[in-house]
């Protein structure tokens, strides 16, 4: 027989202390978790939204850059550029100047507009000259030659000292150096009636030069921050206007002239400015020997976060733009980003992230037609 020993079993588990300690410890762990996870979400949503604001910039910029960089294509007669053009759809008359690209400057710091003219004739055109007398009542030309030309195609109709008229083409007759414009087009009123100068085109002086058809594109903003492209369709003689890209909020561009007089001129740019001015000093600003000393165009396009950043306990967006001072700025100067394109108070400005992106567009074919 063993010798009998008492055998005392301690029970198992925590004290009240070790289990009130724990929890403080878990609660801890779990504010600092959130704290780090808040702090985390803020900065990527920050992130995310300063690049779809880059991404949106660098988009409009590039869609923009690429329709001016095409602007006076076919304009094949350089003293037609800043003629009056006379037209008539359906009979209802309208003005068209030739100018490759107009800006039409925001008021106060509001957005611009930009619109882009060229020619959308995509094989080789080159200007006819007018072989006989063009009364205002015919309803075709005779011409040195028809090369490249096409029923359907838009024509510009130029003679120094007169107005510009567009027409269309309606018929090429073999056998003739013709074209007929007759009123089966709607571009065409019955015997040039709104449209011809008075006393016709002359022979041998008067020349037609061929569009295709016309590409006139505008781009600018609307009231919810997005870019519009307007897309003039020539078949209906009407514009196709829809939002481009969003979170748009400035839109600058300003001609770049070449103001240098006589030899000097050398089509490179040494003026900028909002508006048109008199670049060759005759007096005028709205002559075409103006218009063809626009050899470039300076744009910047500012493009804002999606989202607001959060504001701190007093209701500051102190984390963005905290003052008037740190607006957006480009070459043109400081750019207001406080009111909405629409010219209406934006009181959030200061709790988004901007984007500026800037770039010098040169106008290829004014450049080369000085060559």
């Amino acid at each position: 027989m063993f010798p009998h020993r008492d055998i005392k079993y301690r029970n198992g588990g925590f004290s009240l202390v070790e289990i009130m300690v724990g929890m403080v410890i878990s609660l801890l762990s779990v504010l600092i978790v959130l704290q780090v996870s808040k702090d985390f979400e803020g900065q990527k949503r920050t992130t995310t939204s300063g690049s779809d604001a880059q991404t949106n910039g660098a988009i409009a910029i590039y869609t923009v850059e690429r329709d001016a960089r095409m602007a006076g294509y076919g304009f094949s007669i350089p003293d037609a550029l800043g003629c009056t053009i006379n037209r008539s759809f359906n009979g209802t008359s309208s003005v068209l100047s030739l100018a490759p690209v107009t800006i039409t400057d925001g008021a106060s710091g509001l957005p611009d507009t930009i619109r882009i003219l060229s020619s959308s004739k995509g094989n080789w055109s080159i200007p006819a000259r007018i072989t006989t007398d063009h009364p205002a009542t015919a309803t075709n030309f005779f011409l040195n030659t028809t090369l490249g030309m096409a029923e359907g195609d838009l024509l510009i109709a130029y003679e120094a000292g007169k107005d510009c008229t567009l027409l269309q083409i309606t018929g090429i007759p073999n056998g003739n150096v013709q074209i007929h414009h007759q009123n089966t087009s709607p571009w065409n009123p019955p015997g040039g009636q709104n449209i011809f100068p008075s006393g016709g085109y002359s022979k041998d002086i008067a020349t037609l030069f061929n569009l295709g058809t016309l590409m006139d594109h505008t781009y600018s903003l609307d009231a919810n921050s997005n870019l519009l492209f307007s897309d003039y369709n020539s078949s209906t003689n009407a514009s196709d206007v829809q939002p481009l890209i969003p979170d748009i909020v400035q839109l600058q561009a300003q001609y770049g002239f070449d103001t240098r007089a006589g030899a000097q001129a050398d089509a490179r740019v040494d003026t900028w400015s909002d508006t048109m001015i008199d670049a060759d000093g005759n007096g005028s600003t709205t002559d075409g020997s103006d218009i063809k000393r626009i050899y470039a165009v300076r744009l910047a396009i500012v493009a804002r976060s999606a989202l607001k950043e959060k504001a701190n306990s007093s209701g500051t967006c102190f984390t963005t733009t905290a003052t008037s001072a740190n607006k957006p700025t480009w070459s043109g100067g400081a750019i207001d980003v406080s009111k909405k394109p629409d010219g209406t108070a934006n009181a959030d400005w200061q709790c988004y992230r901007y984007k500026t992106l800037e770039t010098v567009i040169p106008l290829r074919n004014l450049i080369w037609r000085q060559s």
